[in-house]
């Protein structure tokens, strides 16, 4: 186990090795590139608070590169909301961020997906939760952020003795380039920007539009079995669903304007992240909407951008082949407004690709020298071949 963190007022990220495949060297890069990118969130966050992470290998499902579970707590709306007021940094964004009005019951109020004859989410469908149900007032927040909120976490059986707040796995069916510094070689992905991707998911960075998409019966059902109850009987929103939105084309919520948009699927239009109430998109985003109802790709991404370029941000959800990774503010300020704190301003930090970072932390990870990366190459195979196939040359992460 590694601790890694920055000043006195910091993030400390414990990685936990839960097993490397590949010979010596070949772990050593997987356990020096996790460690870069773990120091590289401790320099962002400020919240006095470990988390602790557990890092691993695996075989994962067709063109996914890596994998993130987090475990995840019931915590009030309420709770929360109080939570990020007391735990406000003074940032830009705190100083003019819109957060959501509850109700008396303690309810954000926002449009969702309908319910059919028998009981389940419908994504074809959409109405208005005044702020009633149970996911309205109870949101199913990831232990980090339960605790960078400075609130009780608590965990499963498995993951309590070590306190493991995510777990981390990246696919062993693909190459990675773990210096970047000199671009990112033809048919390997930039493992620093994946891990740093990966990471975010554990720090807060899902969505709950992604269980309605999965169990919710539309037009391209997942092949889950129906539950025979709306999950909005239950919790599953994040805090980063306080600030998703549509231009409510379809006039659901009640007035004039965007509304907090929490429905899976397309029916509503775009999504997008606003810290000023649905005004705006900040930076002109906007989010992708479920892998099986939606745009083809998980709700607890930014959009996916066509071809290669950086877009929204490092949560983009996919991947190029030879493509460097970049933090974009837009990223950060995600972090920011569910209640992280930060020691940069988000709304003026240049777009920082992990050729940046790499050069910032290489010595957190104590970076093998290049010549382990043939061994690698070797050791986990060629895909490029198979790759190339693809209509596209990107694979996807999932959450």
């Amino acid at each position: 186990m590694l601790s890694l963190g920055g000043a006195a007022n910091a993030t400390t990220i414990n990685l936990i090795d839960q097993g490397f495949a590949g010979t010596a060297a070949q772990q050593a890069q997987f356990r020096a590139g996790f460690q870069i990118a773990a120091a590289y969130w401790g320099s962002i966050l400020t919240n006095n608070v470990t988390i602790n992470l557990g890092v691993g290998t695996s075989s994962l499902g067709t063109g996914i590169i890596g994998s993130t579970g987090s475990s995840r707590n019931d915590i009030s709306t309420s709770t929360w909301l109080n939570a990020v007021n007391s735990t406000k940094s003074g940032s830009a964004i705190d100083s003019s961020i819109v957060l959501p009005t509850l109700n008396a019951a303690g309810g954000a109020s926002f449009i969702t997906n309908g319910v059919n004859a028998a009981g389940n989410d419908d994504t074809t469908t959409l109405r208005y939760d005044n702020g009633t149900t149970t996911s309205a007032k109870t949101l199913y927040l990831n232990t980090s952020l339960t605790k960078a909120l400075g609130l009780n976490a608590s965990y499963s059986t498995a993951n309590a003795p070590q306190q493991i707040d995510g777990t981390v796995r990246f696919s062993t069916n693909f190459n990675f380039d773990f210096d970047p510094t000199d671009g990112i070689t033809a048919n390997t992905f930039d493992f620093i920007g994946v891990a740093i991707h990966e990471i975010g998911h554990a720090l807060g960075f899902v969505s709950g539009v992604d269980f309605l998409d999965i169990y919710g019966v539309g037009t391209n059902p997942s092949g889950a079995t129906a539950l025979g109850y709306s999950l909005n009987d239950t919790s599953i929103y994040s805090a980063l669903d306080m600030f998703r939105y549509s231009a409510d084309p379809t006039n659901i919520a009640p007035g004039a304007g965007a509304a907090r948009d929490l429905s899976a699927g397309t029916v509503s239009g775009a999504k997008f992240f606003s810290i000023d109430g649905g005004q705006t998109a900040l930076f002109g985003n906007t989010f992708s909407q479920g892998r099986y109802q939606g745009d083809g790709q998980q709700a607890s991404h930014w959009k996916d951008t066509a071809g290669c370029q950086t877009g929204n941000g490092l949560l983009d959800p996919t991947f190029c082949f030879g493509q460097t990774g970049e933090v974009t503010g837009l990223d950060l300020a995600a972090y920011d407004a569910m209640g992280w704190n930060l020691s940069v301003n988000a709304l003026t930090y240049a777009n920082t690709s992990t050729a940046s970072i790499y050069r910032q932390f290489a010595n957190a990870g104590a970076v093998p020298e290049p010549a382990t990366w043939a061994m690698m190459i070797m050791g986990f195979g060629l895909v490029g071949g198979a790759m190339r196939r693809r209509a596209a040359p990107k694979v996807s992460f999932a959450v």
